[in-house]
Order: C-alpha cells, then sequence, then structure tokens
C-alpha cells in the first residue's frame, strides 16, 4: 500500500477517508504538501493531481473544490503542469477537496489565512499541494481512534457536544472533575462546545489514529464584570473559523475572555467586535452600557491589534 505523506497537519488540513467497503475502487489521499515559502512566490492556490495505481498521471480526472455555500469542478487538463490543477482561492474561503467518478476521501479545512512565513507565504498567501490515488480498498487496517481530552473549568454536569464541520458527532456530561474524554474519533477538524454556556474551544485536527488535549476557557462569573471581552460571531460562521484558526492561540495565551453569546459580552466593561454583528446585539450592548469598538476587519490589522492587549 503506498505511504501517506502529509504535511499540513500544521495548519489545520486533516484527511478524511473515504466510506468504502473491502474490494471497492476509491480515490486515496496520498500527499497532502503546504507550499514552503521558497516554492509558494505568493500564490494562494489549491494544485490538485489524480495518478493511477502505478503512479501514472491521470489526465481528465475531475476534482470538486466545495465550500460552504458553494463549489467548482476542477480539471486535471495535460498542459504540462508541473503542479497538476490547480484552484485559486479567496479570502475567508475554507476548502474541501475530493476526486469525482467513485468514493474519495476528503481533504478539509484548506484556506490560506495563515500567519506570514517569509519570503513567499504571506496572511492569505499560502498554497497547497493534494494528489489522489485510484486505490482498491482493503480490510480497515487503522480503526478511528484519535481521542480528544481537556479540561472545563467549572463545568461540572455541563453538557458538551463534538461538531465536526458543524455537526455534532457526540455528546457527554462533564464529571466532578471538570474532565472530558471524547474517543474513537476518525480523521476531522473539530470544535468543542459547551451548551451550557456555550464556550468553545478548537478548531483542532486529529488523524484517526492521535490524541490531543483542548482546554476550554475559563467560565464567565456570574457576579463578575470584565474590563475586555471578545465577541464573535456564530460559531458557525466560516468567517468566524478563519478568526479562530488565526487568533485562538493568542486569545488563551493572553488570557482575553471571548465567546459567541451578547449576553456573555454584556458582563464586560470594554466589548471588542470581531466580525460582522447584527442590530440587535448592539442595542442590547449599548442597554447595558457597555461601551464597544468594531476590530479591524483586515486578520493582520486584527493580530497587531490584539497583540497589544495579549
Amino acid at each position: 500500500m503506498t505511504s501517506i505523506y502529509h504535511d499540513a497537519e500544521a495548519y489545520g488540513v486533516a484527511i478524511i477517508p473515504a466510506e468504502v467497503e473491502p474490494g471497492q475502487v476509491y480515490w486515496k489521499a496520498i500527499r497532502v504538501h503546504h507550499l514552503t515559502p521558497q516554492e509558494n512566490n505568493l500564490r494562494h492556490h489549491l494544485f490538485l493531481d489524480a495518478v493511477d495505481e502505478e503512479g501514472h498521471r491521470l489526465y481528465g480526472s475531475l476534482f470538486t473544490v466545495a465550500w460552504d455555500g458553494g463549489n467548482e469542478i476542477v480539471i486535471l487538463e495535460e498542459d504540462g503542469s508541473v503542479l497538476g490543477a490547480n484552484y485559486p482561492m479567496w479570502k475567508w474561503q475554507i476548502c474541501r477537496v475530493e476526486v469525482m467518478g467513485a468514493p474519495s476521501d476528503r481533504v478539509v479545512h484548506l484556506h490560506t489565512a495563515h500567519p506570514e512565513e517569509p519570503p513567499g507565504n504571506a496572511l492569505f498567501h499560502h498554497s497547497f499541494a493534494i494528489t489522489f490515488q485510484r486505490a482498491v480498498a482493503r480490510e480497515e487496517e487503522h480503526p478511528a481512534s484519535s481521542i480528544l481530552r481537556g479540561r472545563v473549568p467549572g463545568g461540572q454536569g455541563h453538557t458538551l457536544s463534538l461538531l465536526d464541520e458543524n455537526q455534532v458527532v457526540q455528546s457527554l456530561v462533564v464529571g466532578e472533575d471538570e474532565r472530558y474524554r471524547f474517543v474513537g474519533l476518525p480523521a476531522g477538524i473539530y470544535l468543542v462546545r459547551d451548551d451550557n454556556d456555550l464556550r468553545i474551544a478548537g478548531p483542532v485536527a486529529l488523524n484517526g489514529r492521535d490524541e490531543a488535549i483542548l482546554d476550554l476557557p475559563g467560565a464567565l462569573p456570574q457576579d463578575a464584570v470584565f474590563e475586555r471581552f471578545v465577541l464573535f460571531e456564530s460559531p458557525q460562521s466560516p468567517q468566524t473559523q478563519v478568526y479562530l484558526s488565526l487568533l485562538s492561540d493568542m486569545l488563551t495565551k493572553g488570557r482575553l475572555p471571548f465567546g459567541f453569546d451578547p449576553m456573555d459580552a454584556s458582563q464586560a466593561l470594554h466589548v471588542l467586535l470581531v466580525g460582522d454583528h447584527p442590530q440587535e446585539t448592539l442595542d442590547l450592548l449599548a442597554q447595558a452600557g457597555r461601551q464597544v469598538e468594531p476590530l479591524p476587519q483586515d486578520p493582520e490589522a486584527l493580530l497587531q491589534f490584539l497583540d497589544t492587549l495579549a
């Protein structure tokens, strides 16, 4: 069996295996590569390739590049390209890719909102090269076995939901030790949500065999007012997912309270708004007498601003 080369996990990219029976022909993702600064030259593309069982390129192969709200078909043409077919990603887009014509592995959480890596990778200028190989499914050798665990401060008795592509895949109740543990997870990009107070942690990429620790941010005290609170849009928004990928480490390390519920934000004296918020949210915060500051929409400017607060 062809080994898998995957160096893009650090950028949140995951491979979701195709659901196939033994003996069934399918497309296997055998290479997922994040282009180095020297290779990329400030592009923002997906480079897609497909090969047969012997590794020969299969011209005419069709790929589906999809995102929330749309999709596009890309064809592998005989144009002399070394990297294969290409699809230019746009700002804020989070893509998933698979091959048409047979069941296919999916490569998910592909986007360009990654920090600068000079000289050839900049914010919104990152690229990925993905190769699929036609293969015959064998008996499952690596059953889904990833583990996601962590702590929920003040979360005893709370219900946690595990989300993959915005769908709840598992739920549990937090025990007295404030710990949680989800097991038997396939490859995917996961979020953990406290259904009682809407705290959220993630996203985190799992490969179906690894283990990750993901602690939720501290609960909002009922009798305290925060100096600052970072309020995001709905966690289901693709733009919010990109912001979270870009800012989650900084927010956690900086110990800045953040979340998605305007009622939680109304406990803070100064509310920092990330993204677009409806008028009713602004009205609620105004009625609570809170100082509201919309943050820059440009991610680079946003990072610079939050860095002054952390």
